[in-house]
C-alpha cells in the first residue's frame, strides 16, 4: 500500500500533533490487530485525504480516555472522514513504513503509524512527522534510508505560478494588459482583474498542487430572515465582497462547482451568507487578525491591484475589506484582542522563517571543488546562501531571500536532482534560478554559507551551514 505524504499532507499531519518538545524517541509499540496495551486508550484507522492511504492513531497518553480518544477519531487530521475508534488497542505494525511519537512522554501523546511496504514513501512519511513535531521512527523497509519520496516521481509536484492571458469573454471590456488582454496568475495567491471571475481566466488544476484541499465545508447558520440582509449597506459590502472574492484563485478550493470533490472549509457559493461558513478563527485570518504572512502574497501592481498583505484574502482595498470582515466578526461577538493568542497560520510554512541552521554533517556541504552534497535524497530545489539568511518560504515572495547566492530548480516534470551537483552547474532537466543570469558570486574560503536542499516547495531535506574550502 503506497501511503506517500506530501507537503500539504504533511501540513494537515502536523494539525493532529503536540506542541512539546521530544527528547524521547522511544515510542509505544503494539502488537496489532488481536493484543491491547494497558496503557492505550485505544486507536484510530482512518483514511489520509491527502495520500488515500491508511493511516493509524494511537493514544498513549496519560490523559486520553476512551471518550476522548473517541471524540478526536471522529476528525484525526483535518479533512478526513471519522475514523474507527476501538478502544485498548494498539495499532496493526504488521507491515509499515515506520511510526511517528507525538508530544512524547506529555498527558496528550499520540503515536502515528504509517502502513506499506513501498520505500519511495518514507521520505514522505518521516517529513510529514517532522512536521507534526515529532520523532520518526523506521521500520526495515525506511531504515535504509534509501526512500525519499520523490526519486523520479513527479505526481503531485508544486506546479510554479503561471501567467496566463486570454481574450476577454464576450460583453466584457477589454483588458487591462497588452491588446486588450486579461492576464492572471495561475497561482494559489493570484487574482484576475476586478469585477471579473477567476476561473473565466485561469485553471484551478495547478492550484491544487500549491495548497492542501480536502472536502467539507461549515453549514451557514444565518437564517433567511437574519436582519443583515434587509440592510442595503451591508448588503452592498457583502456582494462586493463576494465578487472581490470570486475574482481570486481561493474559488478554487472555496466555491460550490471547482473543487473536485466539493468546497473546503467555507464556500463563497452558500447561501444566504457564506461567511457564516467560516469558523471564527479563519474568519479571523480572513480579515488579517491572525497572520498568515507565510502563505506568500503577489505585489499588487503585480496582480491586477490585488492585495493580501494586510487581509488574509487578497483584494483591491485592504481597507474596506478588513472592515467588512472585522464587522462579521463583531456580529459574532468578537473583536481583534480575542486572537492574540492564535499562533500565526501555516504551522510548518512560518516556522521555516525563523529555522535556525547548525553545522553540516558528514554528506553535507560544499568541497573546495565547489561539489554540494546533500542527504535526504533527490531535491527541486538547491540553494546556496549568505550565513544569516532567512531560510526560503513560498512564492512568489519569499522563495528567493536576499542573501541568496544561488538557486538551482528542476522543472515539474523532470525527476529531482541528486547529489553531487557542481555549483553554478546547470544539469539537464534544471534551470538556474538565480542568478537569473552569469555565474553565481564565488564562496570565499574561510566564509561560513548557508546550503539548503528541499524536496520540493517547502519540503526541506537538507539545511545547514558549512565553511567554504
Amino acid at each position: 500500500m503506497r501511503t506517500t505524504i506530501g507537503l500539504w499532507g504533511a501540513l494537515a499531519l502536523a494539525a493532529c500533533g503536540g506542541n512539546t518538545d521530544k527528547d524521547d524517541a522511544s515510542g509505544g509499540g503494539g502488537d496489532g490487530e488481536d493484543s491491547a496495551a494497558s496503557a492505550i486508550a485505544g486507536r484510530c484507522t482512518y483514511v489520509n485525504p491527502f495520500s488515500q492511504g491508511a493511516e493509524c492513531k494511537e493514544y498513549t497518553g496519560a490523559d486520553w480516555t476512551a471518550d476522548s480518544a473517541g471524540a478526536d477519531c471522529a476528525a484525526p487530521i483535518p479533512g478526513a472522514d471519522p475514523g474507527t475508534f476501538e478502544p485498548a488497542l494498539s495499532c496493526d505494525r504488521g507491515e509499515i513504513l515506520g511510526e511517528c511519537l507525538v508530544a512524547g512522554g506529555a498527558p496528550d501523546e499520540t503515536i502515528l503509524v504509517f502502513p506499506g511496504s513501498d520505500a519511495g514513501s518514507c521520505g514522505g512519511v518521516e517529513l510529514g512527522c517532522s512536521f507534526a513535531q515529532g520523532v520518526f521512527t523506521p521500520s526495515e523497509v525506511c531504515a535504509g534510508g534509501g526512500g525519499d519520496d520523490g526519486g523520479g516521481s513527479t505526481t503531485g509536484v508544486f506546479q510554479p505560478f503561471e501567467r496566463v492571458c486570454r481574450d476577454p469573454l464576450a460583453g466584457e471590456p477589454p483588458g487591462r494588459s497588452e491588446g486588450g488582454k486579461v492576464c492572471t496568475w495561475q497561482a494559489i495567491s493570484g487574482a484576475t482583474e476586478e469585477g471579473r471571475r477567476y476561473v473565466d481566466y485561469a485553471e484551478c488544476a495547478p492550484v491544487f498542487t500549491q495548497r492542501p484541499y480536502w472536502p467539507g465545508a461549515g453549514e451557514p447558520v444565518a437564517s433567511d430572515d437574519d436582519p443583515r440582509l434587509s440592510d442595503p449597506a451591508w448588503v452592498a459590502e457583502y456582494e462586493w465582497a463576494s465578487a472581490q472574492t470570486a475574482a481570486t484563485a481561493c474559488v478554487c478550493c472555496h466555491s460550490a462547482d471547482e473543487p473536485p470533490l466539493g468546497p473546503s472549509g467555507w464556500s463563497v457559493d452558500a447561501g444566504p451568507i457564506w461567511t457564516d461558513t467560516l469558523n471564527e478563527v479563519g474568519l479571523a485570518v480572513l480579515a488579517g487578525w491572525v497572520d498568515s504572512t507565510a502563505f506568500g502574497a503577489f505585489d499588487p501592481e503585480d496582480n491586477n491591484g490585488f492585495d493580501r498583505h494586510t487581509t488574509g484574502i487578497p483584494t483591491t482595498d485592504p481597507a474596506r475589506m478588513q472592515a467588512f470582515l472585522a464587522g462579521e466578526l463583531a456580529w459574532r461577538g468578537f473583536v481583534e484582542a480575542d486572537f492574540a493568542d492564535i499562533a500565526p497560520f501555516g504551522g510548518p510554512l512560518y516556522d521555516q522563517l525563523f529555522y535556525e541552521p547548525g553545522p553540516c554533517e558528514a554528506g553535507q556541504g560544499v568541497d573546495a571543488d565547489g561539489v554540494i552534497t546533500w542527504t535526504g535524497g533527490g531535491a527541486r530545489y538547491l540553494y546556496v546562501m549568505e550565513e544569516g539568511t532567512q531560510s526560503p518560504g513560498v512564492p512568489p515572495n519569499l522563495d528567493l531571500p536576499d542573501g541568496t547566492l544561488w538557486r538551482l530548480d528542476v522543472s515539474p516534470t523532470a525527476d529531482p536532482v541528486r547529489p553531487p551537483v557542481v555549483y553554478g552547474d546547470v544539469p539537464g532537466g534544471t534551470r538556474q534560478a538565480f542568478p537569473e543570469s552569469g555565474a553565481p558570486d564565488g564562496l570565499i574560503a574561510g566564509r561560513t554559507y548557508y546550503l539548503v536542499a528541499l524536496r520540493d516547495i517547502y519540503q526541506p531535506i537538507t539545511r545547514c551551514l558549512f565553511t567554504a574550502e
